[in-house]
């Protein structure tokens, strides 16, 4: 393991459920993956728009997507939280066009995953600038203390989910914007509560989302259906060793070059 970063710390990890950001991939490597995504989705960088691609599984499709979802610094933070045994079980690109009125409610992502027992940690990458006007990450560190599944409640148009927390029902007081440069990264928990406000400027923000396991989990191949989420879920063993075979139904293998 070589990565090493003063920013990323365990103990935060465990306290806050969140740590980072941290410099994960060059502005080069950052650049190039947010030309890739564009070029993937069909459109110019310099001319974003709107999108009807499902923003899920790119890395089961295309190889850049699945380099970097398995860049080895990643790796190497991701095995400090979870230990050497390591399962890329789904990625998504979280991207908001220039004046996407869309915003992500707060949640807890295992809330909406069929996982025994929840154990997660996301790598949230962000490829482009971020900030508070493009809708930036927001998280409230220390909610993942408690799971709030059953407070969820249906949400207005606008919300990007069907389901999930208004802002009366949480502190926002509390809330932490994660503004990030190109090729920075914030790691956090299955049950950090998190979320993203409209994106209002003319920036378009695009984010890259990996969702890390361990082997000991068992996925419900029948609730990922009912999720609508079996079409990016899938377990890729990407350092270490599986010796439970929990979720043969699900592996798959990284795409060719």
């Amino acid at each position: 393991m070589t990565a090493s970063d003063a920013r990323f710390s365990i103990r935060q990890l465990e306290e806050e459920g969140y740590t980072g950001p941290v410099a994960l991939l060059t502005p080069d490597e950052a650049a190039a993956g947010r030309r890739a995504f564009f070029e993937a989705i069909g459109q110019d960088e310099d001319a974003p728009g709107p999108s009807g691609r499902r923003p899920g599984g790119f890395n089961l499709e295309y190889r850049w997507a699945h380099d970097l979802a398995t860049h080895e610094k990643a790796l190497d933070y991701v095995e400090l939280a979870l230990g050497p045994d390591i399962v890329l079980w789904a990625t998504v690109f979280w991207y908001k066009e220039p004046r996407n009125a869309k915003y992500i409610p707060w949640h807890q992502d295992a809330s909406y995953w069929p996982m025994e027992p929840r154990i997660n940690l996301t790598a949230w990458i962000a490829l482009g600038p971020t900030f508070r006007e493009n809708g930036c990450l927001r998280l409230i560190p220390g909610s993942h203390k408690a799971w709030l599944d059953d407070d969820y409640r249906p949400l207005d148009a606008q919300s990007a989910f069907s389901r999930g927390l208004s802002p009366d029902q949480v502190d926002e007081s509390r809330a932490i914007d994660l503004e990030m440069s190109p090729g920075e990264a914030v790691f956090f928990s299955e049950a950090t509560l998190h979320g993203s406000n409209a994106n209002e400027s003319d920036v378009p923000r695009v984010a890259y989302s990996l969702r890390f396991t361990t082997p000991e989990v068992r996925f419900d191949p029948d609730g990922l259906k009912e999720q609508r989420i079996d079409y990016l879920a899938r377990t890729i063993l990407v350092r270490g060793k599986d010796r439970y075979r929990l979720n043969d139904s699900l592996m798959a293998e990284p795409p060719a070059d």
